[in-house]
């Protein structure tokens, strides 16, 4: 009996202990919320999709190089005349074998399809580090409006009472009705705020839940860990151009693309080219099928041989391949140089912004210290009558403005470097 209780005051303690998780929901890291995305991401299980078919499609290509291996086994009976005696059995049973020894269109197919596996292997990463950096900045914007939803509570709760401290101020006559007006539109726009705040996190959540793939029902919430803000600097462009250059997995995919139109234009040149082939065969063929040596090697006959084949005229096919193959090129030429030259133009922009970013920071840092002081002065000031409530709301609504600056400021800066990260090819989350 004294078990059972134990066994039931255990459970409600590890219920009550559950309680909180149970109501309030899962809470997630920014690496979560990435690793569930990656898996739940339609774009990112298409790519995974692509490299079986790569493969598939490197080890089809290797199929024309290994020689083909059948064996038949038939047996035919014959008359001259059509149903009618006499007539006589053949019984056959064979091996060959095919082998294409050389043929320079194949082996250029074949290294056309490697590359293609390595492109689909590069493109899969590309998509994961897109989604990376997609769940980062819905993660930010989430934590964001968290904070500034408190900010906004917060500035809502001393509006309130401001408005009460006025309201009793008017009461007595210390105050006219303009202030006491003043009070009434401080602390409905800090409503209206609060309101437009609250909106802009369930929203930013929405945005959240959709990336990681979450139920659109399902509650949760996300964890603030120390996010490192790494230090780039427009200085460096070029040196950091040049890492782009070699890390960024899209002008990686576009390259191994290049080769592979090259591959490709090859192969189509190379079909003009003899191909060399060998063959051979074993078998037997008599009246009647038969398990004795002596009767088989009486019956049996072989054969091996090479040949040579040189395609003289294909309906044109060979030509219009070649000029396919060759425009086909100067797209994926094209489509490098566009790449390059656009991830260049994105790298300088985003280090425009980190330098932008960094200063509107440092000056949002020192204004908040400087608003905060003031309205901690203010606020002394007032409750020894140094001071009017009017100077005290507007020292409050210039503290609470110093408070969000300072909250997007540092997102701001923390995006941007994680977007500078991304372009230079490397992961947000180890």
């Amino acid at each position: 009996m004294k078990n059972y209780k134990y066994t039931i005051i255990s459970r409600i303690v590890i219920l009550i202990s559950l309680f909180p998780t149970m109501i309030l929901g899962k809470v997630y890291t920014l690496g979560e919320c990435i690793d569930m995305a990656v898996r739940n991401n339609y774009s990112v299980r298409q790519s995974m999709d692509n490299i079986s078919i790569s493969q598939a499609q490197n080890l089809l290509s290797y199929s024309e190089m290994l020689p083909y291996i059948s064996a038949r086994s038939s047996v035919t009976r014959s008359s001259t005349t059509f149903g009618l005696d006499p007539y006589s059995d053949t019984y056959s049973t064979n091996i060959s074998l095919n082998q294409t020894v050389f043929d320079l269109s194949s082996i250029f197919d074949i290294k056309s399809s490697r590359i293609n596996v390595k492109e689909s292997v590069v493109l899969y990463k590309a998509s994961v580090n897109e989604i990376e950096f997609l769940v980062a900045g819905f993660f930010f914007d989430f934590l964001k409006k968290k904070k500034l939803l408190n900010v906004e509570e917060l500035g809502f709760r001393e509006s309130e009472e401001n408005l009460r401290k006025t309201e009793l101020m008017y009461d007595v006559g210390t105050i006219s009705k303009v202030d006491l007006l003043r009070a009434e539109v401080v602390k409905n726009q800090s409503e209206l705020d609060l309101l437009k705040a609250d909106k802009d996190l369930k929203l930013a959540k929405a945005n959240l839940a959709y990336a990681v793939g979450f139920d659109p029902n399902m509650d949760f919430d996300i964890k603030e860990d120390s996010f490192e803000i790494k230090s780039y600097s427009i200085s460096n462009y070029d040196s950091l151009l040049d890492v782009v250059g070699e890390n960024n997995l899209e002008i990686i995919a576009e390259r191994l693309s290049l080769s592979r139109g090259k591959a490709q234009l090859s192969a189509s040149y190379c079909r003009y080219l003899p191909v060399l082939s060998i063959s051979g065969s074993y078998g037997y063929s008599g009246d009647k099928f038969t398990f004795s040596r002596e009767e088989w090697d009486e019956n049996d006959s072989w054969s091996i041989g090479a040949s040579v084949s040189l395609p003289l005229f294909t309906g044109f096919s060979r030509s219009a391949n070649i000029k396919q193959n060759r425009a086909s090129l100067r797209i994926k030429e094209l489509g490098l140089n566009d790449v390059v030259s656009r991830k260049a133009i994105e790298l300088k922009k985003a280090l425009l912004s980190i330098e932008e970013a960094q200063k509107a920071f440092i000056l949002a840092e020192k204004n908040l210290e400087k608003a905060e002081l003031s309205y901690r002065m203010t606020q002394e000031k007032y409750n020894l009558g140094a001071a009017t409530i009017l100077e005290l709301i507007d020292a409050e609504q210039s503290y609470e403005q110093a408070q969000v600056t300072g909250i997007s400021t540092y997102f701001d800066l923390l995006l941007t470097s994680y977007y500078v990260t991304n372009i230079l090819g490397e992961r947000i989350v180890d």
